[in-house]
């Protein structure tokens, strides 16, 4: 039924066609030709859709390729950078544009008055790495721990705190709470470093829980170390805008290599041989010979024991007294009536000595001159048995002589011949006894006794056991008396009278000391030394100063300030905190250490390190030559003003640092050596190590040659100077390891 309804309307259809074929035939052919245009436009449409579509994502692939071509080309830069410092004024800082066929790419800051595009080349040294610094409450320069979080002005207190319990995890500690992760509790517990920096030493448990263990490639623990820098945005209260103001001054990619400017492994001087040590020296410049005793001294001055070091006949400086003044020959002719003799003993002839001794000494005694004569008393007291024996031998001469001259008297009396007349009996028969007084005197100049038992002192002529203990600041005289009676000689010469060489042991028999003097026989004279540690003698003055200061004493002609300035007398005896504390070793001249100030010692630096293993890179390290002001201050002493000055100077002619050292020779970093302030508490003010104080502090945490950065690079693709295309790709790259490795990647903008 359906089917015959539908025929019914197809026939009315059919013949109302008839009707009006012309005009309905008309419109059918309008109609169709009417689809067909619009399927053909729609399909012409779609056509340069895909075209445009096609066009632009081979625009964006060549904005992409142009894009990684400035990242190659900067990647090439920085290993081609072969100079041994980075800074600023270096072609790959300053960045570049190149043009390629319809495009370009830049990899360099642009400013203009529309926009800032921010594209280039950054140093990731320049940048506080907040897996590695710390609050810098207190600091030797031990570690980047060190450097202070609280220089980035957007952050708070508590916003530091929770950086720090987000890096340590739930338990608030490095590594495992309570467990002493990397096995160094008992070395940090007395190794005379304030490793935690705060603000106490070798105190009970430090090595458990303290930054050291915190390590971001091997976390421990619930430690959480920041995977990327955007990761910071994670720790409450740290928001968009904070992160916008920090982001430029943070990173998680600094470290720095151990290496010297040639690309050489650093001698650690907490751990190398003074082989080694001298080695390292004398490529950076210094004397053999002064090397060699500079090595000894680092030896000495890090290690606990009380033995010199030797090498190539150097023996380094301890804690020790040296010998600091002789008299080889001091000869007094004491008359001596025999009557007098004969009533006063010994004790009389004693008193003449001494009476002597005063007559000659006179305007030479100061305080403490009495210990003079009773180290004669001492000496002579020694040898009184045997004067006691020549004493009565010369009485019982002189009495038979008497009773000789009393015969003759008699004999000629009843005419006979005399024998033998005596000069006279009257009982004042002159005697001349020769007295020969030797010295040699010990100093301890340091702010401790020393222990000198066991020790000796040994010359040509023989040798002198001491057994005692010497006080601070304090003298030992080794006395000898040589007494010569008309027919007897007591005692013993000690010392030449022409020229010797007098030795200082120690118990176990290492050369402490070791010094040479020519006399010529000249009567009185004492040889003096200035400064005690040097080897040699400087003075050479009639009567000496034994038991009291030399007469030449100038510790103003080195780092002294005036005369009670002891402070250069330093010998630490724990490890070097830092490698600017070779600036307190002494150097075997006069009253002087390591010079670590302008024009100095400083380029020993450079060869030098305290980091161990050495082969293992430090994170954290400060590029003094690319750092913002804000990232300078965070390093120990390093104020605004020195900031800036330190920024002036890698931007002046004299500019860059081209190793750690040349630091030294920024006006401002001896500042605390002339202040008129005792800034390490010493109880001497503005003294030589004051002036390397700043130096010392962050000798350890700073370095001049980077190993990440950041590049920044944008390709474009232009048609009719228009730009059709960009691309932004942002990545870390590494090029401290070979092959060269990409850190971080990201596309950072699209259009």
């Amino acid at each position: 039924m359906r089917y015959f309804n539908l025929h019914k309307k197809l026939l009315k259809i059919g013949k109302l066609l008839k009707k009006e074929e012309g005009q309905v035939g008309l419109i059918l052919i309008f109609v169709i030709l009417s689809i067909l245009g619009v399927v053909s436009l729609s399909f012409l449409y779609q056509m340069k859709l895909e075209q445009m579509s096609a066009s632009n994502f081979q625009d964006a692939l060549k904005a992409n390729y142009l894009a990684q071509a400035g990242i190659e080309r900067a990647i090439a830069e920085l290993i081609n950078d072969t100079n041994e410092y980075d800074d600023l004024y270096e072609s790959w800082a300053k960045g570049f544009n190149e043009s390629m066929g319809e495009g370009n790419y830049s990899v360099c800051f642009i400013s203009g008055e529309e926009e800032k595009e921010f594209t280039g080349i950054w140093d990731e040294a320049a940048k506080l790495n907040i897996n590695a610094v710390g609050v810098g409450d207190n600091n030797e320069g031990w570690t980047p721990y060190e450097l202070n979080m609280r220089t980035l002005s957007s952050l708070s207190e508590y916003r530091i705190k929770d950086i720090l319990k987000y890096r340590y995890g739930m338990d608030g500690a490095p590594g495992k709470k309570g467990v002493d992760d990397d096995g160094d509790r008992d070395t940090l517990e007395r190794d005379g470093i304030d490793n935690d920096a705060d603000g106490k030493i070798d105190e009970k448990g430090e090595g458990v829980d303290e930054p050291d263990e915190f390590c971001p490639d091997k976390p421990c623990g619930d430690d959480n170390p920041f995977d990327t820098v955007e990761e910071i945005r994670l720790v409450p209260g740290i928001g968009e805008g904070t992160f916008n103001k920090i982001k430029d001054f943070i990173t998680i990619y600094s470290y720095d290599k151990n290496v010297d400017k040639k690309g050489k492994l650093r001698v650690n001087i907490n751990k190398s041989s003074p082989a080694k040590i001298s080695y390292a020296l004398r490529e950076a410049g210094v004397p053999s010979d002064r090397a060699d005793q500079i090595a000894v001294n680092i030896v000495d001055f890090r290690d606990e024991d009380s033995y010199p070091t030797s090498y190539h006949g150097k023996y380094g400086i301890e804690k020790t007294p040296y010998i600091n003044e002789v008299m080889p020959h001091f000869t007094s002719s004491v008359p001596v009536a025999v009557a007098d003799l004969a009533k006063g003993g010994v004790r009389f002839l004693k008193d003449k000595m001494k009476e002597k001794i005063r007559e000659k000494l006179k305007e030479k005694l100061k305080k403490g001159a009495s210990n003079v004569v009773e180290k004669i008393d001492e000496d002579t007291s020694g040898k009184e048995e045997k004067l006691n024996e020549e004493v009565k031998k010369i009485i019982k001469k002189k009495r038979e002589r008497e009773s000789s001259g009393k015969k003759a008297a008699f004999l000629k009396i009843f005419g006979g011949k005399p024998a033998w007349a005596s000069g006279g009996g009257s009982g004042e028969e002159p005697l001349n006894i020769e007295i020969e007084i030797e010295w040699i005197e010990l100093f301890n100049p340091y702010d401790s006794p020393c222990k000198v038992i066991g020790w000796r002192v040994e010359t040509s002529l023989g040798k002198r056991l001491i057994w005692g203990l010497i006080p601070a600041r304090g003298y030992w005289l080794i006395f000898n008396v040589v007494i010569k009676l008309p027919e007897e000689t007591i005692g013993k010469e000690l010392l030449d009278n022409y020229a010797d060489t007098v030795i200082l042991k120690n118990r176990r028999g290492d050369i402490v000391d070791e010094v040479t003097y020519y006399n010529y026989n000249a009567p009185w004279n004492a040889f003096e030394k200035n400064d005690p540690r040097v080897r040699e003698f400087v003075s050479s003055l009639p009567g000496g100063s034994p038991g009291f200061r030399n007469w030449f004493w100038m510790p103003d002609v080195g780092e002294g300030k005036y005369s009670d300035d002891y402070s250069s007398f330093y010998v630490k005896d724990k490890p070097f905190a830092n490698v600017g504390e070779v600036g307190f070793v002494h150097t075997g001249k006069q009253f002087r250490t390591v010079n670590l100030d302008r024009g100095g010692d400083w380029p020993i630096l450079d060869k030098l390190t305290v980091a161990w293993p050495v082969e293992e890179p430090v994170k954290g390290r400060i590029n003094v030559n690319t750092a913002s002001k804000q990232v300078l201050q965070s390093l120990p002493g390093i104020d605004g003003k020195l900031a800036k000055s330190i920024i002036y100077y890698c931007d002046s002619k004299r500019g860059p640092i081209k190793e750690v050292g040349e630091i030294a020779e920024i006006a401002g970093i001896q500042k605390l050596g002339f202040n008129g302030i005792d800034d390490d508490k010493d109880g001497y003010i503005d003294e030589d190590d004051e002036n390397e104080a700043i130096l010392r502090g962050i000798s350890n945490l700073i370095t001049v040659r980077s190993n990440c950065f950041t590049i920044v690079s944008k390709g474009q693709v232009k048609r009719g100077g228009r730009v059709v295309a960009e691309k932004k790709l942002k990545v870390v790259v590494d090029r401290g390891v070979h092959p060269v490795k990409i850190r971080y990647y990201k596309e950072i903008c699209s259009k």
